[in-house]
């Protein structure tokens, strides 16, 4: 295992090295592509609760994170366990945590250093998923989705089935009142927090969405359910999961 880590890691030093030498659109999805594959070490904060966190003389708050068990031991700080993270989980980390100005890759050796907004351009590049914490100015107005990739629908009730804190799904298309063109929504009912299952979601939809088309994971609430009740079926149900498997 720990091979692996550190063939990855290289590999991922090494691509970034060659994006920062000379950048292109090219080098730059080569580099988040090696940087999604990458399992990443992270610290526990001393205390065991949440992760560590460091800190800038400017009072920016990062998530250090490393390649290697060899770049891990240039910490010094007082930590808990060490936990192995997938890029795309530990970014969604930061959806909701406000506070934190993004995530720095070997602090202390070859460093990576991913700002929000950087952070936001890979995921984009990657997922073609929204992973800002989105605040809706104005009426979204959603519809039954059209042009739903055809194995899509079979790939999402495959993969939630075996997420059982989730109860119901739907695709939607919404869009703002402001906004020119729908886009496609997934909208989800489910226990826990959206940091954890929407990675997972995203990987599922990723295969079967178009080069360059977005779409947003939404976390139902009462209000957003009840409006997808009206416009469409759900693409899957927990009720039905359980009854097919019997």
């Amino acid at each position: 295992m720990e091979n692996k880590q550190i063939d990855q890691g290289a590999e991922l030093l090494l691509r970034y090295e060659e994006l920062q030498a000379n950048p292109d659109s090219n080098k730059f999805l080569v580099f988040c592509t090696a940087l999604t594959k990458t399992p990443l070490l992270v610290p526990r904060h001393v205390s065991g609760k949440g992760l560590s966190i460091l800190h800038t003389q400017h009072k920016d708050s990062f998530i250090p994170a490393f390649t290697s068990q060899q770049e891990l031991s240039a910490w010094t700080f007082p930590r808990g366990e060490v936990v192995p993270y997938a890029f795309p989980a530990l970014n969604h980390m930061l959806v909701d945590e406000l506070r934190l100005s993004g995530i720095v890759i070997n602090p202390f050796g070859k460093m990576i250093f991913l700002p929000r907004k950087q952070l936001q351009e890979i995921m984009n590049a990657t997922t073609n998923m929204t992973v800002n914490h989105v605040v809706h100015e104005g009426k979204v107005i959603l519809e039954k989705a059209k042009n739903v990739p055809s194995q899509l629908p079979a790939a999402l009730i495959r993969g939630l089935a075996r997420k059982p804190e989730v109860y119901e799904a739907y695709i939607l298309s919404a869009r703002e009142e402001t906004d020119s063109a729908p886009h496609m929504l997934f909208l989800i009912d489910f226990d826990g927090d959206r940091k954890q299952l929407f990675p997972y979601v995203a990987e599922i939809i990723k295969p079967h969405m178009k080069k360059g088309a977005t779409f947003k994971l939404v976390k139902a609430t009462y209000f957003t359910l009840h409006a997808a009740r009206e416009k469409a079926e759900p693409v899957y149900t927990a009720r039905k999961a359980v009854e097919q498997q019997e």
